[in-house]
């Protein structure tokens, strides 16, 4: 619940633009962020799927990392939220009646989710699919590669490439921590060192 509602929160900040404002950005293989010390300074792409990509293909492809680096990002976040048993008050369903304490109590966040009646995750799927109807109508994820028109927290081209890679590396590495999280509760033993 917690991530969702961080996820409308966070798509509903970006400021509206006209259409015919969108950002165009040049891409190339060898210009993208996140090409760094870690992979050796070259495109980690074992399968070679980037070499027959065009400029378009290129952007989608980034949209969709990025994307699922964001979502990551809040997801690890909130099943750190729910994991400490922090929860809103009052009814999460009135039908069936299922409190955010009941939630809460659950042993692990999935417990938690599969609490929430069929109804409620309708209404979510369909909140995140208005959502990404409207910002896919209005910055197509083939042209702007995942900008939604937030303007830039600089101008220094060098210093806005660092705060790409950046997210890109926390994203990356919230994919883990969350597929992880979710691994541990679902095959306890199956992470190392998890829980502490």
């Amino acid at each position: 619940m917690a991530i969702v509602s961080s996820a409308m929160g966070f798509q509903a900040a970006a400021p509206l633009r006209a259409a015919a404002a969108r950002p165009q950005i040049s891409m190339a293989i060898e210009d993208m962020a996140g090409i760094s010390t870690e992979t050796g300074k070259v495109l980690w792409d074992p399968l070679k799927l980037s070499a027959n990509m065009d400029e378009s293909n290129l952007k989608l492809i980034r949209a969709a990392e990025l994307k699922h680096c964001r979502v990551a990002m809040l997801a690890t976040v909130g099943w750190a939220w729910t994991a400490t048993g922090t929860h809103f008050n009052g009814m999460l369903s009135n039908h069936p009646p299922v409190s955010f304490a009941d939630a809460a109590a659950a042993a692990n966040p999935i417990a938690a989710a599969a609490m929430v009646p069929g109804a409620g995750i309708f209404q979510m799927i369909l909140a995140i699919g208005s959502l990404e109807i409207y910002w896919e109508n209005k910055y197509p994820s083939n042209e702007c590669a995942g900008n939604f028109g937030v303007p830039a927290v600089t101008s220094d081209p060098a210093e806005l490439r660092k705060l790409e890679d950046a997210e890109l590396k926390n994203g990356r590495l919230a994919m883990l921590g969350i597929i992880s999280f979710a691994c541990a509760a679902g095959i306890p033993g199956s992470v190392p060192l998890y829980p502490f």
